[in-house]
């Protein structure tokens, strides 16, 4: 009986250390890849900078413990500065046994400096069960006069009149055909997610997602909201732009 537990215990060592040596490996991979990569596009690279969870608000952001950023960039993408890095944090949960589990979430992070301050604005997926059921627990989003664009997305912004201005029917033709990522405008920032471990390819494509939305607000948001002229340069990066 004892030379059973201690097989057991050693298969235990065996598989645990096999498991790390596999995540060593593959993080140290994952950094080689976006080195590289950042060396490409002349961008900064950074394989950690924990003090960029703390720069923004809302989804991804501000859940669980744990948070680490990971395999960050830096730099400018046609004209806007940028910063593009892994994120996760930790939830916990205790079941009725008082088993305890870790569950890890993960994120790919995509940031465009914008030309001046907005009003807080988000654009999510519906999710699953869509608007009506959301709306009935009192989560209301703005509605819009496409019922296609507002049972694809939800878009909440703390002045509904702003959220007319930047969501045109230009902007929702461009989501409905190719918004794979919520975004959310924060002040100087226009921040996109989404779950899960991004590629280098699909940092680009969220970049030029990003960077059309950035696009298509039309010039008077800019001065009303803002005051700035958008066709002017950049002014100086503020946080989280490293």
């Amino acid at each position: 009986m004892q030379g059973g537990t201690v097989l057991v215990i050693l298969l235990a060592v065996l598989v645990g250390g096999g498991l790390f040596y596999l995540n060593y490996i593959a993080a140290k991979r994952r950094r080689e890849l976006f080195a590289g990569f950042a060396a490409q596009q002349g961008w900064a690279y950074l394989p950690s900078d924990n003090t960029l969870a703390g720069q923004w608000s809302g989804t991804p952001f501000q859940a669980g413990d744990n948070r680490q950023v990971r395999n960050v960039l830096s730099g400018a993408f046609n004209g806007h500065q940028m910063v593009a890095f892994d994120y996760s944090y930790q939830t916990h949960s205790t079941d009725s046994h008082g088993r305890r589990t870790t569950t890890t979430h993960k994120f790919g992070v995509v940031v465009v400096q914008l030309p001046g301050a907005l009003p807080h604005l988000e654009v999510t997926h519906e999710g699953i069960f869509g608007g009506a059921v959301a709306n009935a627990f009192g989560f209301r989003d703005i509605q819009f006069e496409s019922e296609q664009f507002n049972r694809a997305f939800r878009v909440k912004a703390d002045d509904e009149r702003f959220g007319h201005a930047v969501v045109t029917p230009r902007m929702m033709e461009l989501l409905l055909a190719r918004g794979e990522i919520g975004w959310r405008i924060e002040g100087n920032s226009l921040v996109g997610w989404d779950k899960g471990a991004h590629h280098p390819t699909e940092i680009m494509s969220r970049l030029a997602l990003l960077q059309q939305i950035v696009e298509q607000v039309p010039p008077y948001v800019w001065r009303d909201y803002a005051g700035v002229d958008p066709r002017l340069r950049q002014p100086p990066l503020g946080p989280g732009y490293p």
